[in-house]
Parts: C-alpha cells; structure tokens; sequence
C-alpha cells in the first residue's frame, strides 16, 4: 500500500481524533453568584473554589468601595446576607462605604452557621486565586466596577483570558473589547415573565425578538456567549418554556451561526435535572444555575454519554 497514502489515512484519523466533540463547551457552565439560591453563600471565595473544584465555572458580581476597591457583592446595601452587624448599617450603601469598614462582615452564616467565616472577596484575590488554573472561569457581571477596571485587574493578575465580561448591555461589550481587544464576554438575555399567562408569553417572545434584532443592526460584534433566561414548566399544556421552545431554537440556531455559544439559565424549573437535557436537546451548548449540584450532575452525564 502506497505510504503517502498510510500517512493520508494517518492525519485523517489523528484530525477526527482532534475534532470538536459538542460537549467539548460544558466548561463555559456556571453558577450564578457562586453559590446558586441556597447551597453556598453569594460569592465568596470559598464558593468559588468549591465551584471551579466541581469542573464549573462561575459568575460573579463586582462592585467598588468609596475608596476604590474592587469586591465580589451582588447587592447594593448591607440587607440581604452580611450577619453580625448593626441594623442601621444594614441600608449602607457599598459604594459609600470604605473596604476597612467591610472585610471582616460575616456574609456566610445567613446560609448556615458553617459558613461564618466566609468573608467578601476583592477582585484581586478571585483572580489572583485563579491564577495558574487556566480552567478556572470567571464571568463578572459588573455591577458599577466598570469594564476599565475589570480588565485592569484581569491583566494584573495575567487572567485575562480567563475572565468573561457579564452583563445586560452589548454597548458595554463593546467599550470592554477597546479596552481589551479580543476580552471575552457574555450577554445576559431575560425579559422577566411574571406569570405564564398568553399576555406575558408574547410580551417575552416580543421581547427576545427586539432583543435579536437590535444585536442584529450591530453584527453580533464582540459577544463571546450569551445566557438566556428560561423558565420552565414540563406540565404547561401549551408550551414548558417561556420563551417559546420555537423561538428558543431559532435563537440558538442564529448566535452559532455566529460563532456565539449559548448558555441557559431555568429561573423556573432549575431544581431538576430534566431541564437541562431539555436545554441541551434544543441546542445550548452549556447552562447557568441556581441549582449547582444538580447541573453538576448533569455535566457529569452528559459527558458520559448520557442525555436523560
């Protein structure tokens, strides 16, 4: 047999060997803030090595202190998680509030009194915690940081391809890719249904049909993913999922179409597991929890052959 022909047959079979397998993405899943609803507290850095140690990524929320520190806290006042504090700091707004004042608030044990330890992360020491792990992901969703300081931070720490751009605005991916140029992104994508009325099914099918056509004038620039926000019901006579499963196919169908990956996050529906492969059969390429264990285990299966 002609070698040159072995060889041929040789790079064919090394180059199928090398082929993109679908599940090849499931990295890009993640967790929202960290710790989902109710299994790890809000972002801190415990939940994040917890997430990363789980093969996941995670998404995370910046804000900035009265003296310019970068922290890892999705709310804007002191209500909802920190413990131990005095009620009248409770309404403190964290961009009036200095890091001093703020590093050593217990923001664990409004979960469970084996989390007190766990303190508020700077951006620093997430990224800096990620360093040397190149499949340890981070998606910021900005919460008045700013994309400047966002990058800034992620190039100190030498992150940068490690760190997603997070957030509700494509105006704001854009400035985030001047300030740096090819910095990877996602696009989160939620109309917020209040019921599953017919009214609020075609509110949001309007809404993600404006949506794409706004993304459309503009090319689809510079979004790396997008997370779309899903709601599910498998015992909905008309439809499980809002938006529409047809609207949801066409919509996956059209950002890989331009090399988007797309993610889904079940705000309704994400405690079980049949969700996700309902997701991945419509063509997601990775999901977005509030249910960590249970997406876990679902990558697990997917990985493994399993779709159900």
């Amino acid at each position: 047999m002609n070698k040159l022909f072995l060889v041929g047959i040789g790079l064919a079979l090394a180059g199928l060997a090398q082929a993109e397998s679908r599940t090849d993405w499931l990295h890009l899943s993640h967790v929202h803030r960290g710790g989902g609803k109710l299994e790890r507290p809000d972002n801190t850095l415990e939940t994040f090595l917890w997430c990363w140690g789980n093969g996941s990524a995670l998404e995370c929320d910046c804000r900035k202190t009265s003296d310019g520190v970068g922290i890892m806290f999705h709310d804007n006042d002191l209500h909802r998680t920190p413990r131990g504090i005095p009620d009248g700091m409770k309404k403190n707004k964290i961009s009036d509030m200095k890091w001093e004042e703020l590093r050593d608030i217990d923001v664990g044990s409004y979960l469970d009194p084996q989390y007190a330890s766990q303190r508020i992360p700077t951006i620093e020491a997430t990224f800096y915690a990620m360093k040397g792990h190149p499949s340890y992901l981070c998606f910021v969703d900005e919460k008045g940081a700013g994309p400047e300081y966002i990058a800034t931070k992620a190039r100190e720490a030498g992150v940068q391809d490690q760190v997603y751009y997070t957030g509700p605005s494509h105006e704001k991916i854009f400035e985030w890719n001047k300030i740096l140029p090819g910095g990877k992104s996602l696009l989160w994508l939620g109309a917020w249904p209040k019921n599953r009325t017919d009214a609020e099914r075609q509110r949001t099918d309007k809404w993600f049909a404006d949506a794409m056509d706004k993304l459309r004038e503009k090319d689809f620039k510079y979004i790396t993913a997008v997370s779309i926000h899903t709601y599910y019901d498998p015992k909905d006579p008309v439809d499980p999922f809002i938006p529409s499963t047809p609207l949801l196919r066409k919509m996956f169908d059209e950002f890989h179409k331009h090399g988007i990956k797309v993610a889904s996050i079940p705000f309704a529906g994400g405690e079980t597991e049949e969700v996700y492969f309902k997701l991945w059969e419509l063509g997601a390429d990775a999901f977005s929890t509030d249910y960590p264990s249970v997406m876990f285990s679902v990558i697990r299966k997917l990985k493994a052959g399993k779709t159900e």
